[in-house]
């Protein structure tokens, strides 16, 4: 989206994504900042509008793309199906101590509450929780789904499970002392699926894959994730590691490298980790290049544009617009982006929310009140008068705010439009 002196980039690519913030944002600028914080908010009281935009398509030789899922709506027979998959084992540790000390009916009412959040996260990242049992839980990842970054939504299920426990365990770690904590095992392979009492799981399943998935979980430690060699190789560009030492696993007969997982890697897309291995020569899209500063200098004019860039995987989309962008006079154009994913796609206002999180430098690993303290500094950064859309801002972002709460007459039609 092309708006006056302004660029938002909203990337629709339904695989991984191919661009987001590949360089550090730029310093807000107030004049113009300002007023996108008003759009954005007001975005979220009312329905979304656009006002009237030229629609240009670029490039002839661009066709719709079409996002690689495999859906296989009853895939598993009794006799078995081979998948290649991405499968996750994870134990809460705590779980026999906590028995000890508190009463069943509150150990229930936190084991639930875990494992609540387990379905909803893995759910979010179209895996596909299996089993529980006792304190474990079993998820699946390209079945009966397949999606080809199946690994890498696997560890980022994990390290969100790992820190919503983290989350839970206040709850009874000042009371107890007992500190609530998951460790988990990840391994990528072979797979074979069959149908069964669904008593014993959703799906049977049985392979190398399997067996290693689940010793590696028994290796994890304390609030640890460890990922099999195969599925190291496929998450390596978006994760940070630590090989640990080879181990004997039951079963196999050479020792195998699993690897910690230490967090991630700035980069987040296959389109980034090409760039850090390094492009080739950017060649052949003259015709497509030059439309787009024609756009740009329209917009510069004050007639706002809307281009779209679509077309098979590989054509070339993202490259042209990482070109494009780098070709901007960065320091008197302010250059914001947000990416569509494909298992964002249940969440209102996705692209949006995630260029919110950017601009605003919100991480993961931020506890609700440094999310909550981070949001209220960079809207007084760029202009205290929108200090009082901060309660529609943290409703679209999620953050909890007593201070600043959506008022009772904004509540309704805020869920309505954003719900």
């Amino acid at each position: 989206m092309i708006s006056a002196r302004r660029v938002i980039d909203i990337d629709s690519h339904e695989q991984a994504g191919d661009s987001l913030w590949p360089e550090k944002p730029t310093a807000l600028r107030r004049p113009e900042m300002r007023n996108l914080w008003l759009q954005v908010a007001w975005i979220s009281r009312a329905k979304l509008h656009f006002s009237v935009f030229i629609h240009e398509p670029i490039g002839s030789n661009f066709e719709q793309g079409k996002p690689n899922l495999l859906p296989i709506d009853s895939f598993a027979s009794a006799d078995g199906e081979r998948r290649q998959a991405t499968i996750l084992f994870s134990d809460l540790s705590g779980y026999t101590q906590m028995n000890e000390k508190l009463d069943p009916e509150e150990v229930e009412a936190i084991t639930s509450q875990i494992k609540s959040e387990a379905v909803r996260i893995v759910e979010s990242y179209e895996g596909t929780v299996n089993q529980f049992v006792g304190d474990e839980v079993s998820a699946l990842f390209g079945i009966p789904t397949t999606h080809e970054d199946d690994p890498i939504r696997a560890v980022r299920a994990a390290l969100e499970i790992h820190r919503k426990v983290r989350q839970i365990s206040g709850q009874v770690e000042d009371r107890t002392g007992i500190r609530l904590r998951m460790h988990t095992g990840i391994n990528t392979g072979l797979i074979v699926t069959h149908t069964r009492d669904t008593r014993d799981g959703q799906y049977g399943i049985t392979g190398d894959a399997v067996n290693t998935g689940a010793r590696l979980a028994g290796l994890a430690g304390t609030d640890q994730v460890i990922v099999g060699p195969a599925t190291y190789r496929l998450i390596a560009p978006y994760f940070n590691t630590t090989p640990l030492d080879a181990v004997t696993v039951a079963g196999k007969t050479k020792p195998l490298v699993p690897h910690l997982v230490t967090g991630e890697t700035e980069v987040k897309t296959r389109f980034e980790a090409t760039r850090v291995r390094g492009f080739t020569a950017f060649t052949g899209r003259g015709h497509e290049f030059s439309t787009l500063f024609s756009c740009f200098e329209k917009m510069l004019s004050g007639k706002g544009q809307f281009v779209t860039v679509v077309g098979d995987a590989g054509l070339g989309k993202s490259r042209l617009i990482y070109e494009f962008r780098h070709a901007l006079n960065r320091s008197e154009i302010t250059v914001m982006q947000g990416r569509c994913q494909s298992y964002g796609m249940s969440i209102p206002y996705f692209p949006f929310i995630n260029a919110l999180r950017r601009g605003f430098n919100l991480t993961e690993e931020d506890s609700p009140a440094e999310l909550h303290e981070k949001t209220i500094a960079n809207i007084r950064a760029i202009d205290n008068s929108l200090e009082q859309y901060l309660p529609i801002l943290f409703h679209l972002l999620s953050i909890t705010s007593e201070k600043y709460q959506v008022s009772e007459l904004l509540h309704d039609q805020v869920h309505m439009f954003t719900d």
